[in-house]
């Protein structure tokens, strides 16, 4: 489930027994993976035609993502848990930087024991767990995503599936990942101005990760950027945040921008969120185009 400008994410827990299909070949939980670029693809193929009911653009597979999201199925899987956090604490948007990327992001993920079934009636019933879920079929439906990664895992008769969101609608950005409490990074990046507008830039604050057992995991529900917005930096300066300080931020004509983010919030160390957020002239709507995870220490 996504909520300008931060965004969140039910997760689903769906167990189902598959029944036998005479007219297709069966397989076992291993077997789907002998499938797995098809399943994937499948996947893919099955979101796009729930976008197009909507009226939505489709979305394409983008490697990062696919590497995201199997990262983190197969740790799933072999780790015996499910969640959006890993073991480490890292949500999804941390562990998307590590890698490389800064768009912004959404996740779903999904559970089930595998039994006997064919691989696209078992991606079929899948889909459609995740689809009639509000919060699945809400990230699902996001106007604003262009991209996704999928990853998928067995473990035994226990399958797993991520999909991974992407927004990418702006040029590459570039930001510090790790700071100091106190130390002012510069972020900066390039706009369509053809098309968008910066609305604003926000920093959130929440702690640091902390190292998670699987107990605790299998209760760890919906996630968050942040849990306390305390800075906004925007061209529109009569702009009304819930924030105790604002600053002023501009883009040039080619859609390029840049500033320095002050990363401290009550001189806390944590993980502070850095969400660009742009206004899409076409719809009306808020995009969240970047979202980065600064591990801040003292």
């Amino acid at each position: 489930m996504l909520d300008c400008p931060v965004r969140f994410c039910l997760i689903c827990l769906s167990l189902f027994l598959l029944g036998s299909v005479p007219a297709r070949a069966q397989t076992d939980a291993s077997g789907l993976l002998n499938h797995f670029e098809e399943a994937r693809e499948y996947c893919v193929v099955l979101i796009n035609e729930l976008r197009m009911e909507s009226g939505l653009a489709s979305v394409q597979l983008e490697p990062l993502a696919c590497e995201l999201g199997q990262q983190h199925a197969r740790d799933m899987a072999s780790r015996d848990y499910f969640s959006h956090w890993d073991m480490q604490g890292r949500k999804p948007t941390r562990r998307y930087n590590e890698l490389g990327g800064m768009h912004g992001l959404g996740e779903n993920i999904f559970y089930s024991e595998y039994q006997q079934g064919d691989w696209q009636e078992f991606i079929d019933k899948a889909m459609q767990t995740l689809s009639e879920s509000p919060g699945h079929r809400q990230t699902m439906l996001d106007p604003s995503y262009t991209h996704v990664g999928i990853g998928m895992a067995v473990e035994g008769e226990r399958f797993y599936l991520a999909q991974e969101f992407i927004c990418r609608v702006g040029g590459e950005y570039r930001c510090r990942l790790d700071a100091r409490v106190g130390d002012v990074i510069e972020f900066s990046g390039r706009i369509n101005k053809q098309r968008y507008q910066l609305n604003y830039v926000l920093l959130r604050h929440e702690p640091l990760p902390e190292e998670r057992d699987a107990r605790w995991l299998s209760k760890s529900g919906i996630y968050s950027e942040g849990d306390t917005m305390f800075a906004a930096y925007t061209p529109q300066l009569d702009r009304t945040f819930d924030v105790d300080t604002y600053y002023d931020i501009s883009v040039d004509e080619l859609g390029r921008f840049e500033t320095r983010l002050l990363l401290d919030y009550k001189d806390k160390p944590g993980t502070y969120y850095v969400m660009l957020i742009l206004h899409d002239t076409r719809t009306g709507s808020e995009v969240r185009a970047a979202s980065i995870a600064v591990e801040v220490l003292r």
